[in-house]
């Protein structure tokens, strides 16, 4: 509902507006009346109305000063002049000054009723398109975050095409608060989560917070932004600096304040970290000022983790070549034969080879790309042990995938963990520990499930086996198929039932897996030697 004041120094006019016409009928509050501009003044500092019916001569201020007072006050009514016809170039007078409309003396209802109706419909209409703009800011301020990462993202990445003056236009419509032509980029690599992050979920609210930690530091030497990247292999999060013009030149103290996010990600996170440094680069420039921090925060593989590590402190190296990284061609085939026969002392020996090519690469060779060849590598073992090894959840392989492919490891320590795992994975090829907890988990599945009429596919399947592996080692290590073992359990269960149950035949059938009664009695028989019915009247 809309409050309407009306203001008018003749009594009469003011009664007759304000007790002839039903305002609460079209809407409206009436709010109150006033005798004069002043008086009006005051009462819109309390009542806010939002259309105000005023005569435009009146004492001591007039109508078109009280507009006047209004606009210098910044308060926003629709405003009705009531003029006489001898008054009426005062009245296009108000309309230039902003009135919204006038009605001439003498009053007639409907003429003023019309125009009261307007003014309330164009105040709906003005209400609706604040709210839907009160909509709009909401929706962009919540997308803004979103909107400033993937905009951050094709820069570091090098995937924009937009020209020079249109990225400048949406670094300033995202509201980044960096300079974009004074820029230094910053790569955090996480090393160890610690016990916060048992998903991926986990781990992307991680950088988030890891990030927000990030700006706060870093915001002491100047302006950051940061940027958290939840799929790239080599970093997690990207923070961008634009250094403080009064603090230009003091590189130790800016150092220091970014070592000290590596404290504050293991004491509040509990997260060990790396971080790289690059030159300075401009809006333009971010993806090889990225790939400059990159390579400058890779070189934690070689010197270790826990430290800042700047491109402009670190040796230039030009052989980017992501060859294969082994120290043969035929390494890693001999690896996966070594693992396959169990052979400890030939894992041992490839592994230290391995060891040792890294090392000796160490000056030829960026950090980064041997990273990056490295886990190619590990990779590509991972895919050949699993191929071998039908069965997807064997202790080994994750252990393999958990501890060496997606864990970072220092060169120094590579080696040991390396070695490790894979006699680990050597093991369960060489012992038969591993296939007999396969027939007993099947075993223990085929008891849970053998009267909703499993098959072997059912209990291969809920121990993630490819099903002819896992019929093959059900049957060398319990001396049966699986068939057969799942058949006597259910005859077992059956004879149990008909000694002690009054169930009728074909009851049992149905509690022991079989939906066919006829099938039932049938494969009891030839089990037996004897039907259902004989086996309970014998009482045997």
């Amino acid at each position: 509902m809309y409050k309407l004041l009306v203001v008018d120094d003749e009594r009469w006019v003011r009664q007759g507006l304000t007790s002839t016409i039903d305002w609460q009928a079209e809407g409206i509050e009436l709010i109150g009346e006033a005798e004069d501009g002043e008086e009006a003044l005051a009462r819109i500092r309390t009542g806010s109305p939002d259309i105000i019916i005023t005569d435009i001569k009146m004492p001591r201020m007039d109508g078109l000063d009280l507009m006047e007072a209004l606009r210098k006050q910044r308060k926003k009514a629709y405003v009705i002049i009531i003029s006489g016809y001898s008054d009426f170039e005062y009245a296009q007078k108000a309309l230039k000054y902003g009135a919204y409309d006038y009605v001439l003396k003498p009053i007639e209802e409907t003429a003023l009723l019309e125009v009261v109706r307007r003014c309330v419909s164009d105040l709906d209409q003005e209400n609706e398109r604040r709210h839907h703009l009160s909509e709009m800011s909401g929706r962009i301020r919540e997308s803004l975050p979103l909107a400033r990462q993937h905009f951050l993202e094709t820069l570091l990445l090098g995937s924009h095409v937009d020209s020079l003056s249109e990225l400048e236009a949406k670094w300033q419509a995202l509201k980044l608060p960096l300079n974009p032509h004074q820029l230094t980029v910053l790569t955090v690599k996480i090393h160890h989560w610690g016990l916060k992050a048992s998903s991926d979920k986990d781990r992307s609210r991680l950088r988030l917070a890891l990030g927000n930690i990030a700006e706060e530091i870093v915001t002491a030497y100047g302006q950051a932004a940061a940027c958290p990247l939840d799929n790239h292999a080599d970093t997690d999060l990207v923070v961008l600096f634009s250094q403080d013009s009064s603090r230009k030149g003091n590189k130790e103290v800016f150092s220091n304040g970014i070592a000290a996010l590596i404290e504050a990600a293991q004491q509040y996170l509990g997260l060990t970290i790396s971080i790289g440094v690059s030159g300075l680069g401009t809006i333009s420039r971010l993806a090889p000022c990225f790939d400059d921090a990159l390579s400058a925060c890779a070189y934690a593989f070689y010197d270790g983790f826990g430290k800042v590590y700047d491109s402009a402190q670190l040796p230039r190296q030009t052989n980017k070549s992501q060859a294969y990284i082994g120290p043969d061609g035929s390494w890693e085939t001999r690896l996966h034969h070594a693992m396959k026969l169990g052979d400890d002392g030939a894992i041992q020996e490839l592994v230290g080879q391995l060891t040792l090519h890294l090392q000796s690469v160490r000056d030829q060779m960026p950090p980064l790309h041997t990273i990056r060849g490295l886990r190619l590598l590990l990779q590509s073992i991972g895919k050949k042990w699993e191929a071998a090894h039908p069965y997807r959840t064997a202790p080994g392989i994750d252990r393999f995938n958990e501890r060496i492919v997606s864990r970072n490891l220092p060169l120094e320590r590579l080696g040991d963990e390396l070695r490790d795992v894979l006699l680990h994975c050597a093991s369960e090829s060489r012992g038969s520990g591993q296939r007999k907890r396969i027939v007993e988990l099947g075993m223990q599945f085929s008891h849970q499930h053998y009267m909703k009429g499993i098959t072997m596919n059912d209990a291969a399947e809920h121990l993630y086996l490819n099903p002819s592996y896992f019929s093959k080692v059900f049957h060398e290590e319990a001396g049966e198929t699986y068939s057969k073992y799942l058949i006597r359990l259910r005859m077992n269960k059956a004879k149990q039932l008909l000694k002690t149950s009054t169930l009728r035949i074909y009851e049992i059938a149905g509690q022991v897996g079989y939906a066919d009664f006829r099938h039932f009695s049938k494969t009891f028989k030839e089990i037996e030697g004897m039907t259902p019915g004989q086996y309970r009247d014998l009482g045997i």
